[in-house]
């Protein structure tokens, strides 16, 4: 249900959908959800979030999602302790962390110090990749809150770009 929420999304490419089953058992099983958007376009965490809560996974079901990974193009920027992605074409935000509790159970290591290094040296931040705090659990615990306005993304990569 969750693939097909996704599909039904105006900003999914759907032919980039893919759904591969994680196979570790002979029942329902684990799975990833691969997608992107469409040509300029932006897929909107709040719209994610209301398709997937259409799918009637808001009520009594015990399926669930382990983590949402997400890679945003914009620019970073550091002000005190707080590093944070603002994204292109959007008002939309993320504070960029070392840790959130939405990830899988062996996650890629945080490049967030290396991250913060590469801006000290004057680099430009193009892309970030990470782990969206808030979208964890079983469907209707994750689905009763609203995504924040400012989530928290736990950083797995990054680009940079050449300085113009």
């Amino acid at each position: 249900m969750a693939r097909d929420a996704t599909a039904r999304l105006y900003d999914v490419d759907d032919q980039s959908l893919v759904f591969k089953r994680l196979q570790l058992t002979d029942r329902y099983d684990q799975a990833t959800i691969t997608f992107r958007a469409k040509k300029d376009k932006l897929i909107d965490l709040e719209q994610l979030h209301e398709s997937v809560w259409a799918t009637r996974l808001s009520g009594g079901t015990s399926s669930g999602v382990v983590c949402l990974q997400v890679t945003a193009v914009g620019q970073v920027t550091t002000s005190g302790d707080e590093t944070v992605l603002d994204v292109s074409g959007t008002d939309r935000q993320f504070v960029l962390t070392d840790d959130v509790a939405a990830k899988p159970a062996e996650p890629e290591k945080s490049k967030l110090a290396e991250l913060q290094k590469a801006l000290a040296d004057g680099q430009r931040v193009a892309s970030v990749t990470g782990y969206v705090e808030g979208w964890s659990g079983r469907w209707p615990g994750v689905l009763s809150k609203a995504p924040e306005k400012r989530p928290k993304l736990m950083v797995t990569n990054f680009e940079t770009k050449p300085n113009e």
